[in-house]
């Protein structure tokens, strides 16, 4: 990595620590300067605002992780695997860079809107995994955005628990209970 690589990365390590820590809004590019122990204006070189520093980080992260649920499920044939793996992956991918996951956690309010169409959504991934669980007769029709949200849910709260300090320790070692609990809400039979 070479000198500009580099200062870019301690900037965007710098502003996800602050903004995880107090918020986009209240961090200033003079605190992300302080915490990268550079010049305020070299923050401009690579960012031409704090917000687009904040939204930088929140896509690479956005994408990146739905790149690897798809990577993550690909090789399993039946609904029953690809949540596994989606689960661990997702678990995995928390407990690798808590900070990074929990910012992408607690903007996600703030950037969706501004995600570009085609951009890798870890969301959509999960969606597309249960619309073709359904069409496969493995679980009941229903609207794949209220399953997508629950499944989704089984997971997103006990991090958000973690967050707020109300849960503790790697969400990995839970896999196996958030994959059961996925698995229940999907396989609720229609009524």
């Amino acid at each position: 990595m070479g000198k500009a690589e580099e200062t870019k990365a301690r900037v965007e390590r710098a502003a996800l620590t602050l903004f995880v820590a107090r918020g986009v809004a209240e961090t200033t590019t003079r605190e992300i300067a302080m915490a990268a122990s550079i010049a305020e204006g070299t923050i401009y070189r690579y960012f031409p605002s704090k917000e687009q520093l904040a939204l930088d980080i929140f896509l690479g992260h956005h994408r990146a992780l739905a790149e690897a649920l798809v990577e993550a499920h690909r090789p399993a044939v039946v609904l029953r695997d690809k949540i596994d793996a989606i689960v661990r992956c997702y678990c995995e991918w928390a407990d690798r860079d808590w900070s990074l996951f929990a910012y992408h956690l607690l903007t996600q309010h703030l950037f969706l809107a501004m995600v570009p169409d085609g951009t890798p959504n870890p969301v959509d991934v999960v969606r597309e995994v249960i619309i073709d669980a359904m069409a496969a007769g493995e679980i009941p029709s229903r609207d794949p955005d209220l399953a997508a949200a629950s499944a989704i849910g089984t997971v997103m709260q006990p991090a958000t628990y973690k967050v707020y300090g109300r849960f503790e320790g790697p969400l990995s070692e839970h896999v196996t209970f958030f994959a059961d609990a996925a698995w229940a809400v999907l396989a609720v039979p229609e009524r």
